[in-house]
């Protein structure tokens, strides 16, 4: 299904009936990568979504950060009568449901961030600033070389908007999230590295964390049922 969501179409599938449960994947996911986990919930309403720029839904302005995407999030849910909501953020989904719990009081009731994003650790592309002034022709060739796995890279279409989400650190906004958190992580993770899961647990007050051992950054995409077991206990 679609809905306009303040002039974007946004592509969505809900599922069943009973208290809702909001999934946002990450970057570079789509509602497919989520799918198999939202289906576990039978007794639940699971509402899926692409995000702008992703999967089937319509490109977002380039000027969009965290808060643009997460406004979005807002809205879509106004536009569902969707409040008091679980919501469950993997990755770039996690910075914007910890975005969403500080700012959007009494949208989100329960908040379960999945190797959540929240800063980007330094990286080797920081070693090389003069990568953005170069031709778009040149610098693709240099970060296939470089940096063959670059999520810019591999999203061209949104690498304004990527560009300024790495460069948002929401630490400022932990101490803000006052709703029951679980804090789910794969200790091999290397995209978000699992201090991050610590720094979280420290700072969202009375947060659960669940550290999943040898378990990379798909910990929700390959591991669905450790996930919806952890999830239902929360829920």
């Amino acid at each position: 299904m679609f809905l306009d969501v303040a002039g974007k179409k946004v592509y969505y599938q809900q599922i069943g009936k009973g208290p809702p449960i909001l999934f946002v994947h990450g970057w570079g996911g789509s509602s497919a990568s989520l799918l198999p986990l939202a289906k576990l919930f039978t007794s639940h309403e699971t509402i899926i979504l692409d995000l702008p720029g992703f999967g089937k839904s319509d490109l977002p302005d380039p000027s969009w950060g965290v808060k643009e995407y997460a406004d979005l999030i807002a809205k879509f849910c106004f536009k569902l009568k969707l409040d008091k909501i679980t919501y469950f953020g993997h990755s770039f989904g996690g910075s914007l449901g910890i975005y969403l719990a500080a700012s959007k009081p009494g949208l989100i009731q329960k908040l379960i961030l999945c190797n959540g994003a929240f800063k980007r650790t330094t990286s080797r592309q920081s070693s090389f600033p003069l990568l953005k002034r170069l031709p778009v022709g040149l610098k693709r060739l240099l970060y296939r070389i470089f940096f063959p796995n670059s999520d810019s890279l591999k999203y061209p279409h949104l690498e304004t908007n990527f560009r300024k989400i790495i460069q948002e650190d929401l630490s400022h906004l932990l101490p803000k999230i006052k709703i029951p958190t679980i804090i789910l992580w794969g200790s091999a993770d290397k995209d978000t590295p699992s201090p991050m899961a610590y720094e979280l647990h420290e700072k969202i007050e009375g947060s659960t964390l669940k550290m999943f051992e040898g378990i990379t950054h798909g910990l929700p995409l390959k591991y669905t049922e450790l996930v919806y077991k952890e999830m239902i206990k929360f829920i």
